[in-house]
């Protein structure tokens, strides 16, 4: 893997991942700041439409950009650099990422995710409250309080990655994951919330379950949220999780 620093000032690097990606790292930490640069990077390299470029994918920290592999005649690696650097100057003197909003706006959708908090999903919830010293009541307390932000989708179609949640709520993933959990359970580590969209394995401390389907195949935009979405989680009971999903399953 080669490192192309930027230029001296701007706050990103370049590197390549084989012959037909190049990554534009942002940061080194989980930070609301860091990720939402990596995506009003995507959006003004999305918004100059360059015909050879195939897929932008941000993450925590990066920014992938994925380059067609039959493209006739596509830049050299030294002109792609260039490109990229060119457009993203509007990025580059700005220390804090929310001074420089006048020059590309993120996404700012507030996205309402129903969940049920019942011990028959909430198979963690005692575990959590005793490692984290705090009443199951208040364990879901902390997990309502405010929204959090989809930092990325990964693992799985549809699966976002969701913080900072409050830091009385740390916790590390399971020490031996569970072999199968059902789709829309509502999972916490590393002050992170994800929903697994399909039956899956996975290693997270389960605190309930949405009846949402967030992931469709069929139907545009397909994943219920993307980064840089908002996300709010409510309370419902076991009887509204059953309404919504009966609802659910009846669309389907």
């Amino acid at each position: 893997m080669n490192s192309h620093p930027a230029s001296s000032t701007a706050p990103w690097t370049f590197s390549s991942e084989g012959d037909h990606c190049v990554i534009i790292r942002f940061g080194d930490q989980i930070d609301p700041a860091i990720n939402a640069r990596a995506r009003q990077a995507a959006e003004l390299i999305h918004n100059a439409q360059l015909p050879y470029i195939s897929d932008l994918v941000p993450t925590f920290t990066t920014l992938g950009v994925c380059l067609h592999p039959f493209y006739p005649q596509p830049p050299a690696h030294k002109e792609l650099i260039n490109t990229l650097t060119e457009i993203l100057a509007p990025l580059a003197h700005s220390d804090n990422i929310r001074d420089n909003a006048a020059a590309v706006t993120e996404a700012a959708r507030l996205i309402r995710i129903p969940v049920c908090y019942d011990p028959s999903f909430g198979i963690d919830l005692d575990d959590i409250a005793r490692h984290c010293g705090l009443t199951v009541e208040e364990v879901i307390q902390l997990h309502t309080a405010a929204p959090v932000r989809v930092f990325m989708l990964g693992f799985a179609p549809g699966m976002g990655y969701m913080g900072l949640s409050d830091e009385r709520l740390a916790i590390g993933r399971r020490s031996t994951p569970r072999k199968h959990l059902p789709a829309g359970s509502v999972a916490i580590a590393n002050r992170q919330t994800v929903i697994y969209p399909n039956d899956s394995p996975g290693g997270w401390n389960i605190v309930g379950a949405t009846p949402l389907r967030l992931f469709d195949p069929h139907t545009p935009p397909y994943a219920r949220y993307a980064p840089g979405d908002q996300v709010q989680f409510d309370i419902i009971s076991r009887q509204e999780y059953e309404q919504i999903k009966a609802r659910t399953e009846t669309i389907r």
